[in-house]
């Protein structure tokens, strides 16, 4: 078992982001999806290009949530609160040029990777009054110790006391059941193409 992190909350800067990229690229390493979606010649570069992009440009958005564990983060949530999806057209575009970046060399698999995200992005809520975990992930090294957990409480918490919603996409067929520990349950499977791995919409109706 090892220690219990220190829960951090704000936008990352500087080392801290760094470190938090890493996680990414590790957490996200054998997730199908993004090994479908990004060439595996510079597959670390583009999903850590990706990320990047969403922990800086969501950051005045959302509500960022850092694991620390030994000075090092090792667990980030990145939650969006409600109001506040949509992003606005200038975080939109942003993002749009951080993933056209992240394709390169190889531009034709954007609008592949495009029209699955298409499809996810009609799934979601329209009414504003919901919680969207954008992004939850764990050092590969200290996962299974209750870190995603604590990463999705406060704000689970604040789902219930305000009886509002949660919503979140994941691309794992195990993060299903995951999910569903914390109360999500299953909205739709996305897979617009044969070969395409699933992505899944999970949408949590508040407790008490």
């Amino acid at each position: 078992m090892v220690a219990t992190p220190t829960l951090v909350e704000g936008p990352l800067h500087g080392q801290a982001l760094d470190q938090a990229v890493d996680v990414a690229v590790r957490a996200f390493g054998d997730d199908p999806f993004f090994r479908w979606m990004f060439p595996a010649s510079h597959f670390d570069e583009a999903l850590g290009r990706i990320h990047r992009a969403v922990l800086v440009q969501v950051a005045s958005l959302a509500v960022t949530r850092s694991a620390v564990l030994d000075g090092r983060v090792v667990g980030v949530a990145l939650w969006i609160p409600p109001g506040s999806w949509p992003y606005p057209p200038g975080v939109q575009l942003r993002q749009l040029l951080s993933g056209i970046r992240a394709f390169l060399p190889e531009l034709w698999r954007l609008p592949r990777a495009g029209r699955v995200l298409r499809s996810v992005e009609l799934a979601h809520p329209k009414v504003p009054a919901h919680w969207y975990l954008q992004l939850l992930m764990v050092d590969p090294d200290v996962q299974r110790q209750g870190i995603g957990g604590m990463l999705q409480a406060p704000e689970l918490a604040a789902c219930d006391e305000d009886a509002i919603p949660a919503w979140v996409e994941t691309q794992k067929d195990e993060n299903v059941a995951y999910y569903g520990r914390f109360g999500f349950e299953l909205v739709k499977e996305h897979r617009p193409y044969p070969e395409c791995p699933a992505m899944y919409s999970m949408r949590r109706e508040p407790r008490g």
